[in-house]
């Protein structure tokens, strides 16, 4: 690329790069009328088609008005402008254009496919849209009349073809993508709810005899539970009822026994304490009387 030095480079190197686009867009449109479905846009793109041809000539028009461009163009072309390789290429409406034929050629339905290429058919018109205003733009303040003129007449035409779009995407295109994405949703929804309804009626039969045998099974559990913990009532009463005997017979027993045995012992302490000690103290008195009636 040239060096720029002033708004004058400016404008040519805008131009162009309006030449590229126009150039790009007349190679893609075909392929976007023949993806498109909707009868309204393949009109509409068929219809833009024609009018871009109209702007590339416009372009070149008024690249050799525009002052000192002779020079130029007598420099860019050579052995190299005759290949094509000097030839300035857009990478901005390169790119657009690649996004949009990578979604056209995915797996996407008819409908969904009209809304996609109005989309990037939308994204190139707002690039031009930029690209021609702003051209347009540099030639006013330069002074160029004419051509800011003639680049201000192919930009209200792209600011129609992007109005244009715009209808047919809002009236018909995607109400149409969104009823027909609403209309699978909704199908999906309902087979898999269906299935769903079949798929548990057959868990449901084939669970059927395996809950039936768990639920014999835990009967049995229950059975011996409950059996098992009638032995362990028994034989928790069992004890209890021998241990009442034990401590009746036993253990009251035993302390009947030692009552009674300290009352025998209490008592034949009793009567041998009082039986002695009265005998002894009778004795002794017995024994001092004898004494002192001895003494005297």
């Amino acid at each position: 690329m040239e060096k720029m030095n002033d708004l004058r480079d400016l404008l040519k190197h805008e131009i162009e790069d309006l030449q590229s686009v126009e150039d790009q867009i007349l190679e893609a449109l075909p392929k976007m009328i023949d993806k498109a479905n909707n009868p309204d846009l393949k009109r509409a793109l068929s219809e833009h088609l024609k009018v871009t041809e109209q702007h590339k000539a416009r372009l070149e028009k008024i690249m050799q008005n525009v002052p000192g461009n002779d020079e130029s163009n007598g420099k860019k072309k050579g052995i190299l402008g005759i290949f094509g390789s000097g030839k300035h290429v857009c990478k901005g409406m390169k790119g657009i254009i690649e996004e949009g034929e990578k979604i056209m050629n995915t797996d996407i339905s008819p409908e969904a496919l009209d809304a996609a290429i109005i989309a990037s058919a939308q994204k190139v018109e707002h690039y031009e849209i930029c690209g021609y205003g702003t051209a347009r733009t540099f030639a006013r303040e330069l002074g160029m009349e004419q051509i800011a003129r003639q680049l201000e007449q192919t930009l209200n035409e792209e600011y129609e073809a992007d109005d244009l779009l715009t209808n047919l995407a809002v009236i018909e295109v995607n109400e149409e993508a969104e009823t027909k994405g609403n209309n699978i949703s909704v199908s999906a929804s309902s087979r898999g709810r269906s299935s769903g309804r079949v798929k548990e009626n057959a868990r449901q039969e084939m669970e059927m005899e395996p809950v039936n045998s768990s639920r014999s099974r835990s009967g049995g559990r229950n059975e011996n539970s409950r059996s098992k913990s009638t032995s362990n009532s028994q034989k928790e009463s069992q004890p209890k009822s021998s241990s009442a005997p034990r401590s009746e017979n036993g253990r009251g027993s035993n302390s009947s026994s030692k009552k009674s045995v300290s009352g025998g012992r209490s008592s034949s302490s009793n009567s041998t304490n009082s039986g002695s000690g009265r005998s002894s103290s009778g004795g002794r008195a017995g024994a001092s009387k004898g004494n002192s009636r001895g003494r005297k």
